[in-house]
């Protein structure tokens, strides 16, 4: 999901939710038009300000939403996308590979 999401966000085919969302609906042969629902999550605007490749993430696995909070942070300096944005050391497509990676480790662990 990793690669999927990176290349989806670099590529300008949407935002950094909907970049993470994409890889998940791929990586499990789900509709693809379910992305459309992320588009109002990027640029900060996911609910509470999380970034929104952490928002997608989280959305497909609640269950272990500590876990993946507690995890970007750790790499990604954060989880609110106004304090994580002007990192300059991450870009959002690199941002969007770890929530995707997060996502990929959480299902590979089942």
């Amino acid at each position: 999901m990793k690669e999927y999401a990176k290349e989806f966000h670099t590529k300008h085919l949407g935002n950094c939710a909907m970049a993470v969302a994409a890889a998940w609906l791929e990586a499990h042969h789900k509709d693809p038009s379910e992305v459309e629902t992320f588009r109002t999550c990027g640029g900060g605007r996911a609910e509470g300000g999380l970034c929104g490749a952490l928002y997608a993430a989280i959305h497909y696995r609640p269950d272990r939403k500590e876990e993946l909070r507690e995890e970007f942070r750790k790499r990604c300096n954060g989880t609110l996308c106004s304090e994580i944005r002007p990192i300059q050391s991450m870009t959002c497509s690199d941002r969007v590979a770890v929530a995707a990676e997060l996502l990929d480790k959480i299902e590979s662990s089942k």
